[in-house]
């Protein structure tokens, strides 16, 4: 019994000596040390170590060994929270739920680990704790990869198809969002090597005109339907109602664009003195549509400059309609134009000259220069459209249709018709008069198509000097 009690005595001493709390147990026969360490969940060698006194190969029933305690649940509990975060520094004024957003976290997660910051604004460079991921990936440890924003709500799938990254990767760089739905905004990690590849796959995004399916947007837009599955892997085979944004290849989209555009443009050329106002004032846009359409950073223009300008952007009036050639449609035809001029039936060469002189090109038809005064003749039948001197450029003009072309008349000292007057070929329709600021008598003729565009007079006229 003193045995038993010393015994005892010198485990107490032991433990209390090396600070660690026992659990005395006492050897049942059979036992061995193994045994019993494998009972108590610790080792062998943790054993010996807290019974110095105990020589392995003699235990026997009735001896009593001190078995250590592991550490207590609560203080192990607390030791793996204070390592299960880690620190996002603020980077700009935001809340937690606006962290909770941008990191793709659980609201509440955050505000467990930050309960002083609930409801508090975050001035910028904060430190909020986060939940710490479960592995530290080798790209992150020598800083090798980028942030990928997302754009729309995906899962980590989805932007394996978008960017040409393997699922496997991104869920070893991001196991946070292995399986989760990741909001817009959320930082997703991708491997450097991607980013530029990703740059170079821009979109332009389409708006859904009507209810409809990806294949019905990639036949209306000429693009590849697998192309637009990739861009927009949500949508694949689902109804998209009018309004929907749909992401699709840039070049495609701009190209149609371009093809719209084409149709709606025509090209300025800058005479000297002419300014980016007095353009803006004659084709009746505003400058900054103008400077906008053609990239321009300074009002400043050169002489000979080609410029582009926005032209039958919107339906004619009813009363424009009537007619196909008005004082309107004269304002918003530029010198030279992108397209070919319509092809008309008219024979080269077969036009009487409007009054004898001599032929001098100029800008959009001919000057002839001749004696002031000297009758102007219609140079085929045809209905005048237009007759008076609102436009300064062009003084008195008068503007003849007829069954195939227009003919114009500028710089007349005299109108001898009207707006709505039918005329006959070789009929005086007006006076020849003086150039505007000159001396010269000049009569400005041109020639056009229906539509407008500006025919070369010297190849329809006969006897041109």
């Amino acid at each position: 019994m003193k045995k038993e009690v010393l015994v005892l005595g010198i485990s107490m001493l032991i433990g209390i000596a090396y600070g660690v709390e026992c659990e005395y147990y006492k050897v049942q026969k059979g036992d061995t040390l193994t045994s019993i360490a494998k009972s108590k969940g610790v080792s062998v060698k943790e054993i010996l170590s807290n019974n110095k006194h105990l020589d392995p190969s003699k235990i026997k029933a009735g001896d009593k060994i001190c078995i250590p305690i592991a550490e207590k649940p609560q203080h192990k509990k607390e030791s793996k929270k204070a390592q299960e975060y880690e620190y996002y520094t603020v980077q700009k004024g935001a809340r937690l739920k606006d962290v909770a957003k941008r990191l793709g976290i659980s609201l509440k997660e955050l505000e467990a680990l930050n309960p002083e910051y609930k409801n508090k604004f975050l001035a910028k460079g904060t430190r909020v704790k986060v939940p710490k991921r479960e592995t530290q990936p080798a790209e992150e440890e020598h800083g090798d990869y980028a942030f990928y924003t997302v754009e729309r709500g995906a899962k980590l799938e989805h932007i394996s198809k978008r960017l040409g990254i393997p699922l496997k990767t991104l869920e070893r760089l991001n196991p946070e969002y292995k399986g989760v739905w990741l909001k817009k905004g959320t930082k997703v990690r991708i491997p450097k090597t991607t980013v530029q590849k990703a740059k170079r796959e821009e979109y332009d995004i389409y708006t859904v005109k009507r209810g409809g399916r990806l294949k019905d947007v990639a036949k209306s837009l000429g693009v590849s339907l697998k192309e637009l599955e990739a861009l927009n892997p949500e949508y694949k085979n689902k109804f998209l109602s009018r309004g929907t944004k749909v992401k699709v290849p840039k070049e495609s989209l701009s190209e149609k664009k371009e093809e719209k555009k084409t149709k709606h443009y025509v090209m300025h050329k800058v005479r000297k003195g002419e300014t980016i106002s007095s353009i803006a004032r004659r084709y009746r846009i505003s400058e900054e549509e103008l400077m906008r359409i053609n990239h321009l950073k300074s009002k400043k223009l050169t002489a000979g400059k080609h410029i582009k300008i926005p032209v039958a952007m919107k339906e004619p009036k009813e009363e424009e309609k009537k007619t196909s050639f008005s004082e309107r449609s004269l304002e918003h035809v530029p010198e030279e134009r992108q397209t070919e001029p319509t092809e008309i039936k008219v024979l080269k060469k077969s036009i009487p000259m409007p009054v004898e002189g001599k032929v001098v090109k100029s800008s959009r038809g001919v000057d002839i220069l001749t004696n002031c005064g000297e009758p102007i003749k219609s140079v085929d039948d045809g209905k005048v459209i237009y007759s008076g001197g609102d436009l300064q450029a062009y003084g008195n003009m008068v503007i003849v249709e007829h069954k195939d072309l227009i003919s114009l008349y500028a710089y007349n000292s005299k109108n001898m018709v009207k707006r709505g007057d039918t005329v006959s070929k070789g009929q005086e329709i007006a006076s020849v008069g003086k150039k505007n600021n000159s001396d010269e008598c000049v009569l400005h003729f041109e020639l056009r198509t229906k539509d407008g565009v500006p025919l070369d007079p010297t190849e329809y006229l006969k006897n041109t000097q």
